[in-house]
C-alpha cells in the first residue's frame, strides 16, 4: 500500500469504530426513551442522519475518494441532511410520514454505501462488510418507508437497524486493521532491505 493509501486506510478505519460506538449508544437510546420519552427518541431520530452527514463530511476530507466515490458521498451528505429536516417537520406531528422518511434515506444510503463499498474494494480490497450492510440498508429502508406508511414501525424498531449497522462497521474496522498491519509490515520489511 502506498502511503497516502495508509493514511486514508488508517482515517476509514477509525471511522468504522467509531460508527459502531455511536450506533450501539444511539440504539440504546432510541430503545430506552421511545417508550416513556417519545420527545427524545424523536431528536435522536433527527440526529442521526446528521451524524451520517458528519461521518461522510470526515470521510471526504480524510480519504482519497476521487470520482464515482466521491460523487456518491456527496450525495448522501445532501440526503441526509434534506431527510433530517424532513424528519424535524413530521416527526411530532406524523410520526408515521418521520419513519417514512428515514425509510426512504436509509434505501437511499444504502445504495450509495453499496456503491462506494464496491469502488473501495477496487482501492483497497475486501469492504465485503460495507457491501453487505449497504444491501441491508436498502433493504431495511424499504422495510421501514412500507411499514412507516401504514403505521406499523415505530422509532423503537429502529434500533435493531442501528445495531446491524455497527454491527457491520466493527467486522470493516477489524478487517481494514488486518489489513493495515500487514501492509505496514511488509513497508518495514521493504524499507529494512
Amino acid at each position: 500500500m502506498q502511503t497516502n493509501v495508509l493514511t486514508s486506510s488508517r482515517s476509514l478505519r477509525n471511522l468504522y469504530f467509531v460508527r459502531t460506538v455511536f450506533q450501539i449508544l444511539w440504539a440504546v437510546g432510541v430503545l430506552a426513551t421511545a417508550g416513556t420519552q417519545p420527545s427524545v427518541a424523536a431528536v435522536l431520530l433527527i440526529a442521526y442522519p446528521l451524524w451520517d452527514v458528519a461521518c461522510t463530511l470526515w470521510d471526504l476530507t480524510t480519504s482519497n475518494s476521487d470520482g464515482s466515490a466521491r460523487t456518491s458521498q456527496v450525495v448522501n451528505a445532501v440526503l441526509g441532511t434534506a431527510v433530517a429536516a424532513g424528519i424535524g417537520f413530521t416527526i411530532f406531528s406524523q410520526p408515521k410520514f418521520a419513519i417514512a422518511t428515514f425509510g426512504a434515506w436509509a434505501l437511499g444510503a444504502g445504495l450509495l454505501q453499496l456503491v462506494a463499498g464496491l469502488i473501495r474494494r477496487r482501492q483497497l480490497g475486501g469492504q465485503w462488510a460495507m457491501i453487505l450492510s449497504g444491501a441491508q440498508s436498502s433493504v431495511a429502508g424499504i422495510a421501514f418507508l412500507l411499514g412507516g406508511l401504514s403505521g406499523k414501525v415505530h422509532v423503537k424498531d429502529l434500533g435493531g437497524y442501528a445495531i446491524f449497522g455497527a454491527i457491520y462497521f466493527l467486522i470493516a474496522g477489524v478487517l481494514l486493521t488486518r489489513k493495515l498491519a500487514h501492509a505496514e509490515a511488509l513497508t518495514t520489511q521493504s524499507s529494512a532491505l
